[in-house]
């Protein structure tokens, strides 16, 4: 539960800074990695200017802040107004730091340099938390390189998603460590899923996340074009939103053309962005997830905790969210005939879906327990403010 506004004026304050311009996979994890610990910091969140994160977060009872926050691209005109950008955001959220009397600054986003500017302009004084949650080694090596080591040399702590994201990290650095999202604290709020005894209408299959180039929606779509001809008793439903950006209402539209171009329009559907996730998963039989690159995925992980039987591509991360063939079905990243070979056994196979859903329930409650996850994040801030913990304790013997 959120602390009373007297008492959180006395717990370390730390700044959320986190680049989403929408609800995501990261803001949510972070939203759930920190939730449980509010009694112990004061948590106050720094999004890009006009972010629909906002409503959301406050309906949770933080404060919130926006920065217009800039992102690197290629293109020139964008180059040269990113640095300056980079300099004033950077000066803006340092003014903020000392507004709120922050103890440290935690990055959402590797990519977000603006702690490092503001940790600069502080004299080194606020320290820095950086979270990595893509795979730096899938991006173009020009930007990930200069990221790294700005992490590893200017960041207090590193917190990787998985170990596929920590193993491109130089090993000497004892302050880099993997930290995994966490199982939803809240718990199931719906009944268990259980796999249908009965199938009296098509096997439904869920690919739940934003229209993002690289997601993975388009092998879908393939991979499902050709286990439909096997198997006409399936429905594909995408579920995602666009964040308001171009280029993703652009390739929704290429997703749409390419299932009437396969004249699939009766089996698979479109829909935007969904807030309940729990229920959204337990309405499908399958979750799919051929992402290109993924440094965790979290609705990947919300599928295991479900006991939603899941597909996925080897592509970083969810290797090490379930066993193979035991708890889920992994194809190899990029792979379409792998992938429809898996609908098409899975989708056949009630006994093997059942079993996948009972193991994997199991597999992620033993493996990704809250309290680990709580437990690390509480030690990462603890050593880099080191009276956290003092702080904390005396708080509460006063109240």
């Amino acid at each position: 539960m959120p602390s009373s506004p007297a008492n959180s004026k006395k717990l370390p304050v730390i700044l959320l800074v986190d680049n989403s311009r929408a609800i995501t996979g990261a803001l949510n994890a972070l939203r759930h990695a920190t939730g449980p610990l509010r009694e112990q910091y004061g948590f106050v969140y720094v999004l890009p200017t006009g972010s629909t994160g906002r409503p959301v977060l406050e309906a949770d009872g933080y404060r919130v802040h926006e920065l217009p926050f800039v992102e690197i691209s290629r293109r020139p005109f964008d180059l040269l107004r990113y640095f300056p950008l980079l300099l004033l955001n950077g000066w803006r959220l340092h003014q903020l730091a000392r507004q709120e009397h922050a103890s440290a600054l935690h990055l959402n986003d590797f990519y977000n340099l603006t702690g490092y500017v503001a940790r600069w302009l502080s004299l080194g004084k606020i320290p820095v938390l950086t979270h990595v949650r893509f795979l730096p080694q899938a991006l173009p090596q020009l930007f990930s390189r200069p990221w790294r080591w700005l992490a590893e040399h200017a960041a207090q702590q590193v917190l990787c998603v998985s170990d596929a994201v920590r193993a491109y990290f130089t090993s000497r650095h004892n302050r880099v460590q993997t930290v995994y999202d966490p199982l939803p604290a809240s718990g199931e709020k719906l009944p268990a899923y259980t796999v249908a005894t009965e199938q009296t209408s098509a096997v439904r299959l869920l690919y739940l996340s934003n229209y993002i180039r690289g997601k993975g929606q388009n092998f879908a779509i393939e991979a499902f074009r050709i286990a439909h001809a096997q198997n006409p008793n399936i429905h594909l439903h995408f579920v995602g939103g666009d964040m308001g950006m171009v280029k993703n209402q652009e390739f929704r539209r290429e997703l749409e053309a390419a299932v009437q171009a396969a004249d699939m329009t009766m089996s698979v559907d479109f829909s935007d962005f969904s807030t309940d996730t729990e229920a959204t998963i337990k309405a499908h039989d399958i979750v799919l997830n051929f992402s290109e690159a993924e440094s965790f995925s979290l609705t990947c992980l919300d599928a295991l905790y479900y006991g939603v039987p899941l597909i996925a591509s080897d592509c970083g991360g969810p290797s090490e969210l379930f066993e193979n063939n035991k708890s889920g079905l992994l194809v190899p990243n990029r792979d379409v005939v792998a992938m429809a070979n898996a609908i098409v056994k899975l989708t056949a196979d009630k006994d093997l879906r059942h079993r996948f859903s009972e193991s994997s329930r199991a597999y992620v409650r033993r493996k990704f327990s809250p309290e680990r996850t709580y437990n690390l994040l509480r030690d990462s801030y603890n050593r880099v403010i080191p009276d956290a913990h003092q702080i904390a304790k005396f708080t509460h013997k006063g109240d």
